[in-house]
């Protein structure tokens, strides 16, 4: 079963050789890779011909304007030949046995329209801690964000190509959104528990306070499609993960309010019903929790910043 590695690529010299080499190391024999260069204006093209020059059976180079990963991407979709494929995205890496185990479990449920992968995140600090997928009703994982990530997961091409590819004009939560997509037209998943890809968190290239904000807003505006196909499909059966999203949404529009709180109030007050009750957490104590309970949620957050001034 041929298998498409689409690597997208965008100013990444310094990362594209150890994430190129490792998917040239797979022990899945029928394997093409296809690097889809992003308009880089460093040495990354170099770097990519290089190892093309050792293995041109194996690499293909598409080349274009700077127009974001998920365009990287859908280019390399639309090139692809396999019928699973890889996005492996510049910095990562995987094991070599990652596809072949990968191929193994898509052979065995050939109705998934993707494998979730576990996986490792090396931490800028020189830490890692391992991400472990959430087995069984796939919406809990999706929820909860535990359903994979981007590198780490097998995706069926034509699942995708159904689907309309990535989503071009989102800046983050890309992987997540296309997830939600194939779930709700009621693609199946298999589960991978091995931790067979690194995934590299970088310090550089930090979100702006701009991007802080509609980072936020598109975490939210998932989480409220996700909670609406919930009560479409059935509210009794999906009660508990239902609830969660409210919690996690409470969490979304409270972290928006240091950025925006006219808005966070505003969305907050949409979507959460008047009887809504916070739950305790790291961020939300129970002095909060009283405060949200006789003075509302936007009173609550101005209270807690003149508290902590």
């Amino acid at each position: 079963m041929r298998v498409s590695v689409i690597i997208p690529c965008y100013n990444v010299e310094d990362w594209i050789g150890t994430s190129l080499r490792s998917a040239l190391e797979q022990t899945h024999a029928d394997l093409e890779i296809i690097v889809v260069d992003d308009g880089s204006a460093d040495g990354t093209v170099a770097r990519v011909e290089e190892l093309m020059h050792m293995r041109p059976d194996r690499i293909a180079l598409l080349r274009g304007d700077h127009a974001g990963a998920c365009a990287a991407r859908n280019k390399g979709l639309r090139a692809a030949t396999g019928t699973w494929l890889q996005f492996l995205d510049a910095d990562d890496r995987l094991m070599p046995d990652k596809i072949a185990g990968q191929v193994t479990i898509a052979e065995a449920n050939p109705t998934a329209v993707a494998v979730i992968g576990d996986f490792v995140n090396e931490l800028a600090h020189g830490g890692e801690e391992t991400m472990n997928a959430i087995p069984g009703d796939p919406w809990e994982g999706l929820v909860k964000t535990r359903l994979g990530t981007t590198s780490a997961n097998l995706w069926r091409r034509d699942a995708l190509l159904a689907a309309g590819g990535w989503d071009e004009q989102l800046a983050s939560s890309q992987d997540y959104e296309l997830l939600f997509r194939l779930l709700a037209a009621g693609g199946s998943v298999a589960f991978d528990p091995r931790p067979a890809t690194r995934v590299v968190k970088r310090t550089g290239g930090s979100i702006s306070r701009t991007d802080v904000k509609d980072n936020w807003l598109r975490y939210i505006d998932l989480r409220l499609r996700m909670r609406d196909h919930l009560r479409t499909l059935d509210p009794r059966t999906y009660g508990a993960l239902l609830a969660d999203l409210d919690q996690y949404l409470f969490m979304a529009f409270h972290l928006l309010a240091h950025e925006d709180l006219p808005l966070a109030s505003d969305l907050y007050r949409r979507h959460l019903s008047k009887g809504f009750i916070p739950r305790p957490g790291k961020a939300i104590t129970p002095r909060y929790i009283m405060a949200h309970k006789l003075l509302g949620f936007e009173r609550a957050v101005r209270l807690g910043r003149m508290l902590k001034h």
